[in-house]
């Protein structure tokens, strides 16, 4: 029995992917659980694809899996091919203080939380930290939620309530989606704080053209909701 699917999201990583999966095996190797590793490559132009597949030939649990581009078609992708009881999914760039798995891993088997999940309170740059906390903020007023860290991960949850939550975005705002749609259910959330670490390598992704687009999917999210979650 696979107790914990991990999946990791794999775009334009392949100068780093190799060695911050290393890593992550390391720390999930020093638990007592079985698990296996999902690395799902989407839409990237260097080699991850090929890294991937490789990394999967090279160590035990592990699959190379490929989704369109989109951080939430990789998680999407993910979780429709997990096996474990519970499942986690978080980002392969490094910047995961690893020592929170057994943390999280221990509240999540405590039964006391539906999810559980990191609240970072450093990230690589001052305005990347203001726009985390705008946007916990917004969320909140806007779906009457507690002010999570929306994009914290890793986040474990059972993977049988995972259809629950019926996910559909493709993107990076799957996070939020995941947070509006598991509180609305009654679900019992719980944070523990991380730091955030420097990338190991390769460029964020990130920049204000996608936080507008993030602002443009949270309205357009709060209108088609109408009124199902309040």
């Amino acid at each position: 029995m696979i107790e914990l699917s991990v999946i990791l999201p794999v775009h334009n990583q392949a100068d780093i992917i190799e060695p911050v999966y290393r890593q992550i095996r390391k720390t999930l190797n020093k638990l007592p659980i079985s698990y296996e590793c999902l690395l799902v490559e989407n839409g990237s132009a260097d080699r991850s694809q090929e890294i991937v597949s490789r990394l999967a030939k090279t160590y035990t649990a592990t699959k190379a899996l490929t989704a369109p581009l989109g951080y939430g078609s990789a998680v999407l992708t993910g979780l429709a091919k997990a096996r474990g009881t519970y499942v986690c999914y978080m980002p392969s760039d490094g910047q995961i203080d690893l020592t929170v798995l057994p943390k999280l891993w221990n509240l999540a088997k405590s039964n006391r939380w539906d999810m559980v999940k990191v609240k970072r309170i450093t990230r690589e740059t001052t305005p990347r930290l203001i726009f985390s906390r705008v946007l916990a903020y917004l969320t909140a007023l806007l779906f009457w939620i507690p002010p999570w860290d929306m994009n914290g991960s890793p986040r474990i949850v059972l993977r049988s309530k995972i259809t629950q939550l019926n996910l559909t975005y493709k993107d990076s705002f799957i996070d939020i989606e995941f947070a509006v749609r598991a509180h609305a259910l009654g679900w019992k959330i719980t944070e523990i704080p991380m730091i955030t670490l420097p990338r190991y390598g390769g460029e964020s992704t990130r920049s204000w053209r996608t936080f507008a687009e993030f602002l443009k999917n949270l309205w357009g999210f709060r209108i088609s909701a109408g009124r199902r979650y309040f």
